[in-house]
């Protein structure tokens, strides 16, 4: 697959590397990519890259440059269908068929602030039940609902409680650190599960959230509603527990350093992978989180894998590394593009 010759590679990707990925349909995805920088006197600046292989002047190549966005991510809704990106101070990118661009960040259309006065910082944008949500600390969750239309669960009276003494003066300076949340995943509208923060992990059953007694007060990075009907929650060197509601076993161990611990995690073709900076991950069988080309042949290298996103139907993996990105459909890989085809 060639989308890129030299000179469109050069105009469109040269100086970046990819930070994100979402899936749209198995010919058209977006990238976030981040300009490549020595000083740091000046913010690197955020490109959005959309591609679209399909139609009768396929490849279509566009991108969207924006400045001092910090650590976005992005994620593809339905309901709406858009891509949308947020950063960790809630500045937002949104793109669907008709237009692209900015748009308000989220802390200038609701409040951001905490109960003892902190803002509240975006973690991730995900897709949950079709709906885009920005997740954020102080287990606070945004649901997109349109162009400059977010809604604070906690106004509709859907928030995740917190602790009888939250509000003590003493503590107020740990919370950040002890609660969540970092990432969502959902088996329908009214099952949701939100994780972060020391061992932090809820339930919502569609009208209540119910804390779930995970074994252990490590970071928590990732959640997922996998198609075995278990939850899978990793933490931050990559250990993994599986369960769901009251029940939860550590299934596998792993000693990854900071850094290069899981931020991605999805269900696909009846196992769970992870992504990491260093590449993709599975459980092995003997417990271990282990690199995925460590078990498999012809899995492609780090550098053009590690951020995941699924298909809307479930059959491929959008992979991206740094320098480049694949897909796979559970046997075959395809590489859409790599840097080093052009150096």
């Amino acid at each position: 697959m060639q989308i890129f010759s030299k000179s469109t590679y050069k105009a469109n990707v040269e100086g970046y590397t990819i930070h994100d990925c979402a899936f749209n349909t198995i010919d058209r995805f977006c990238f976030v990519l981040v300009e490549e920088k020595d000083s740091r006197d000046v913010y690197p600046r955020t490109r959005f890259l959309v591609l679209g292989l399909d139609g009768p002047k396929a490849p279509r190549i566009g991108y969207y440059d924006t400045g001092e966005l910090t650590f976005a991510t992005i994620a593809r809704g339905f309901d709406p269908e858009e891509y949308v990106a947020v950063d960790s101070v809630s500045k937002v990118y949104s793109s669907d068929s008709k237009r692209r661009g900015e748009e308000t960040p989220i802390e200038d259309l609701i409040s951001l602030k905490t109960d003892v006065g902190d803002s509240v910082v975006i973690k991730r944008v995900v897709r949950a039940a079709g709906k885009v949500y920005a997740v954020g600390s102080d287990r606070r969750l945004y649901r997109r609902e349109g162009i400059d239309r977010w809604v604070d669960l906690n106004t509709e009276g859907r928030g995740v409680p917190m602790p009888a003494d939250y509000l003590e003066p003493k503590l107020s300076g740990s919370w950040s650190r002890m609660l969540g949340f970092r990432d969502l995943s959902a088996f329908s509208d009214t099952d949701f599960y939100a994780a972060g923060g020391e061992g932090d992990l809820w339930r919502f059953d569609g009208k209540t959230w119910h804390q779930c007694p995970l074994p252990t007060k490590a970071q928590l990075e990732t959640v997922c509603c996998a198609g075995d009907g278990k939850v899978y929650v990793t933490d931050l060197h990559g250990n993994v527990w599986a369960g769901r509601e009251g029940t939860w076993t550590q299934i596998a161990t792993s000693e990854l350093s900071w850094g290069s611990q899981p931020v991605d995690a999805f269900w696909f073709k009846g196992r769970m992978l992870f992504g990491a900076q260093e590449g993709l991950y599975v459980i092995g069988g003997d417990k271990e989180l282990v690199p995925l080309g460590a078990i498999e042949e012809g899995v492609p290298s780090s550098m053009v894998t590690g951020r995941i996103d699924i298909s809307p139907d479930g059959n491929h993996l959008l992979t991206a590394g740094p320098y480049g990105a694949c897909l796979y459909d559970g046997e075959k890989w395809t590489r859409l593009f790599s840097a080093f085809d052009f150096r």
